[in-house]
């Protein structure tokens, strides 16, 4: 036990047990009389021996009770507290966890964080609830670390400021990473003073509020003058099922069409159900019919396996830049990982590259909306392929026309000519006239484009497996057809547009451009990169933009400024989707959406951990967190109930 005002208790027992004292030792002086006789004077006389001052002191009962009674009134006024192990440390730093788990309702309906901010609060109150008259206080420093740390009040003795510092502390969506936490708890150990003895480290306490699902619990050990005890905030039996990948995938029929794709995960120790729900620029889009089962984690010699469920959604028109959300209903304890965001990317004009002579071609591209337009003879195009394989990546479409080049697996092509040798087509001999029998009218390539009229003086007739798709079937063989290479995609045109009258019609003029459409939105990736919880969100803008302002969910906007063309933020520390607008050179307003999802494996897995270890050394547990009892209000309690026996005496004795 130890006491926190013991210089309190001290003045108070020596301004009232001294007093008492005297009271017994001291009497009144009477004045001498002379009379006849004294004999029935006897208790009188004794009367005056008792109040004659500076007497030999008489035991009594009562001077014993009243003399106990100060003591256990000085012995409150002192702030006795049991103390339990490691405590006396003269300084202590208190470590709260603000990171996405500690958003768990496990603890009685509220939130750990809240849970974590009234144990550190109780604390605090136990370390620096002494006052003025403190004898052995420590100093106290409270840290806030999720993905960074963040010292919230500096080593101090003012209990307000400490708990007005632990009280500000706010829920993020990061990852939990604790070392940066110790760092700075570290920082504060070396003493102040400018000779090198004051500069010696001092012993440090450090008390970690946590749910214990540190990141980095491998990489962080406690040195040999720290003290760590870790208070277990949050059930170590808490399940979780959310969100582990969502995304989007753009059609290969039709690259203006997307399916959004989403990957459930669960937690828990048994299957659970959920609904998912799709939502684009915030009108519902899919639903699942049913609720899909996801199975329960499984756990067998020391692995777990996570139960997973892949879900897949019918394609949807995604015209423009759009905002998709999914939802999983019912919600758990966990919320943070029940909705996810992806961004569409917006439309961008394609880069296209032109291999071969052909005065229809090159006057049709030229006249379409493209990026770039490269044009190369076959020399070229085969010398680049020959230097990098990966040349034809760098365009979104590559258009050839007469022999193909030497290798045509990589890359998005649109051929016109005799056919390449690419696996599943079969070359056929004696190229002869043909015309257009039959067409897939309905595949994004073929839209509005009339055929009837359509003759082919020179058509090279192939036989494809599956995996080819025939667009357009001619009288003898497939005149045009769709399919994947081993490294991108290809549509072929069994013959060149010279050889035939197609050039002449308006069907030539749309397939062309909707096949370059078409090739160019599967080059492109569909959704914008997520950002995780805690990253700088960075945009890139075109010159001469002005006005540039980020508006995170939920709140107002924020003005961002622009250095070498690019936008930045952050620490982006909340999920959702975060709007970046600006107005370009033309004063037209545009905008971005970059989305932040928390998908991180261990801060999902939200059951507290049952045991904490940094750098293997198992780390005291404490289920409490205070560390000491407060043993004063027995010591008024017994105080009271000796001012009861002393007015008991006292009345018993002046009753007789």
């Amino acid at each position: 036990m130890s006491l926190l005002t013991p210089m309190m208790g001290g003045i108070l027992l020596a301004a009232t047990l001294v007093p008492l004292v005297a009271l017994y030792i001291l009497r009144l002086r009477r004045t001498r009389k002379v009379i006849g006789s004294v004999i029935g004077w006897k208790r009188r006389t004794e009367d005056l021996r008792a109040n004659a001052p500076f007497q030999r002191l008489r035991p009594s009962w009562l001077l014993a009770l009243q003399a106990l009674l100060l003591a256990l009134l000085a012995l409150a006024a002192a702030q006795p507290v049991i103390r339990g192990l490691g405590e006396g440390a003269s300084r202590v730093a208190l470590l709260i966890d603000c990171s996405a788990s500690m958003r768990t309702l496990d603890c009685e309906g509220r939130s750990r964080l809240e849970e974590a901010r009234e144990r550190a609060l109780a604390r605090a109150e136990v370390l620096l609830g002494a006052g003025l008259f403190a004898f052995d206080t420590p100093e106290v420093m409270v840290v806030a670390f999720a993905g960074t740390a963040d010292v919230r009040a500096p080593l101090g003795r003012s209990a307000a400021r400490i708990a007005q510092a632990i009280e500000s502390i706010t829920q993020t969506d990061e990852s939990t990473q604790l070392g940066p936490a110790l760092e700075l708890a570290r920082a504060h150990q070396a003493g102040g003073g400018d000779d090198s003895a004051s500069q010696a480290i001092v012993p440090i306490r450090i008390e970690i509020f946590s749910d214990g699902k540190f990141g980095d619990a491998s990489e962080v050990a406690p040195r040999a003058s720290e003290t760590v005890e870790w208070v277990r905030i949050g059930s170590v039996e808490t399940g979780n099922a959310g969100f582990s990948a969502a995304g989007v995938e753009r059609s290969a029929e039709d690259p203006a069409r997307v399916e959004a794709f989403a990957a459930l995960r669960n937690f828990g120790t048994t299957v659970i159900e959920r609904a998912v729900s799709l939502r684009a620029d915030g009108k519902g889009i899919a639903r699942t019919p049913d609720s899909v089962e996801v199975p329960a984690m499984v756990r067998d010699k020391g692995q777990t396996q996570t139960g997973e469920r892949r879900i897949t959604f019918a394609p949807f028109t995604a015209g423009g830049q759009r905002l998709v959300e999914l939802t999983t209903d019912p919600g758990d304890a966990f919320t943070t990982d029940d909705r996810a965001w992806v961004a569409l990317r917006a439309a961008r004009a394609p880069t296209v590259a032109l291999v071969g002579d052909d005065a229809s071609l090159d006057a049709l591209l030229s006249a379409l909306p493209l990026g770039s337009l490269t044009r190369l003879d076959h020399a070229a195009a085969d010398a680049a392929i020959a230097k990098d394989a990966a040349w034809t990546e760098r365009f979104d479409v590559v258009v050839s026309v007469g022999a193909p080049p030497r290798e045509m697996s990589r890359g998005r092509w649109l051929h016109f000519g005799p056919p390449p040798a690419l696996p599943g087509l079969h070359p056929l001999p004696d190229p002869g006239r043909d015309y257009a029998r039959t067409a897939r009218l309905d595949h994004p390539t073929l839209r509005q484009c009339n055929l009837n009229e359509l003759v082919v003086r020179k058509a090279h007739a192939l036989a494809a497996e599956r995996g080819w798709t025939p667009l357009i079937e001619g009288g003898r063989a497939p005149l045009a057809l769709a399919g994947r290479t081993p490294g991108g995609f290809a549509i072929l045109v069994a013959f060149e547009p010279g050889d035939s009258n197609w050039p002449f019609q308006r069907s030539f003029v749309n397939f062309t451009a909707q096949a370059v459409d078409m090739l160019a939105g599967l080059a492109e990736v569909a959704s914008e990169e997520s950002v995780a919880p805690g990253d700088m969100i960075r945009v890139r803008l075109p010159d001469g933009v002005s006005v540039v302002t980020v508006t995170p969910p939920g709140e107002r906007a924020v003005p961002l400024t622009v250095r070498s063309s690019e936008a930045a933020w952050g620490p982006a520390r909340r999920v959702g989707a975060y709007r970046v607008e600006w107005t370009g050179r033309d004063g037209v307003g545009q905008s971005r959406w970059v989305t932040v999802n928390q998908l991180d494996p261990l801060e999902c897995d939200v059951a507290a951990a049952e045991a904490v270890s940094l750098g293997g050394a198992a780390v005291r547990a404490s289920a409490g967190g205070s560390g000491a009892l407060d043993a004063w209000p027995w010591a008024l309690g017994l105080a009271l109930a000796l001012l009861v026996l002393e007015w008991w005496i006292y009345h018993r004795q002046v009753s007789r």
